[in-house]
């Protein structure tokens, strides 16, 4: 959630051209199988396995059940991911502009791995990491979500600026989604 996410969005600022919706696809595809089988494993460990915490289960415990439930909800509105960022695509080819699904894949896309993150971090808390482990997590996950936050500012920048110097790609007349107007 810390890294494989961002960066796999970061892919989408940084690489020019269409080869940066298949990599940013790619990263993210791979992102989630990571996230699914990471939430599989909690669920295992809860259900099966069934580890005592805090003198109870960790679903009942009303103190520790916020992870594994923000940890799904998380897991529920990132699926719908590919299927807004398909729409997107689709949708910006036709009409060469942002449209709804585009702002409902990108704000959903930061807003719910925003949320994983803090999660993850929560879940460090509840599991009595050391110090050293939820301080280096919490410098990771800084920086990371830094990075990507400031790629993703750079990004809208760059298309601000292109949509007012009215450039385009050498040799179009209108611009793809991905390609950069420099």
């Amino acid at each position: 959630m810390v890294v494989l996410f961002p960066v796999g969005s970061i892919f989408m600022r940084i690489i020019p051209g269409r080869l940066s919706l298949w990599i940013h696809a790619l990263a993210q595809t791979v992102a989630f199988g990571v996230y699914v089988a990471a939430v599989g494993l909690g669920i295992y460990l809860v259900r099966m396995v069934q580890i005592p915490f805090a003198g109870g289960s960790l679903l009942t415990n009303p103190d520790t059940s916020y992870h594994p439930i923000i940890g799904i909800v998380v897991l529920a509105f990132l699926a719908t991911q590919p299927i807004l960022g398909i729409i997107h695509h689709a949708k910006f080819k036709k009409v060469q502009r942002r449209q709804m699904w585009s702002y409902l894949h990108i704000f959903n896309g930061r807003i719910f791995i925003t949320l994983g993150i803090a999660n993850g971090g929560l879940g460090l808390w509840m599991a009595g990491a050391s110090e050293k482990l939820k301080t280096a997590y919490i410098a990771v996950a800084a920086v990371m979500w830094s990075l990507w936050m400031l790629s993703a500012l750079f990004g809208e920048w760059r298309r601000w600026r292109a949509s007012k110097m009215g450039l385009v790609p050498a040799g179009r007349g209108k611009m793809n989604d991905g390609d950069v107007p420099f």
